[in-house]
């Protein structure tokens, strides 16, 4: 599993680069990143190199941020994990892709998605 941080910004330009010159002023690199839009805001989901330090620098500069454990494997084992989790009633919330062709999941019951993805031996990767 790898922490996740879902940030909602202002839907308007200039949002985005903000939190990235606030992550990179305070040596917080991205690994993954994925934008949705939701209307008059949008959602940003990130994975960085310092969890903590990212948390305590957007809680300091007064952002929105949810934090998320979430799963990272192979997106090649796709196929295996939805009919595993569907079988088992799992929803996955939401999906992206990452390099190394390894996909991120966000799921509705992580405790039970843990224990079927051991059950089906697919690998879990702790970082990207």
């Amino acid at each position: 599993m790898v922490k996740q941080f879902s940030i909602f910004l202002e839907n308007r330009p200039g949002r985005l680069a903000s939190l990235v010159e606030l992550m990179a002023s305070n040596g917080i690199n991205f690994k993954a990143m994925s934008i949705a839009e939701a209307g008059n805001y949008g959602i940003v989901r990130c994975i960085v190199d310092n969890d903590d330090k990212a948390l305590a620098v957007m809680k300091d500069a007064n952002m929105a941020v949810n934090v998320a454990d979430v799963l990272l494997m192979e997106l090649a084992c796709i196929g295996t994990v939805v009919k595993v989790f569907e079988r088992e009633g799992i929803n996955i919330d939401y999906a992206y892709t990452v390099e190394k062709g390894r996909i991120v999941i966000k799921v509705n019951d992580l405790h039970r998605a843990l224990k079927v993805i051991e059950g089906a031996k697919i690998r879990i990767y702790a970082d990207i």
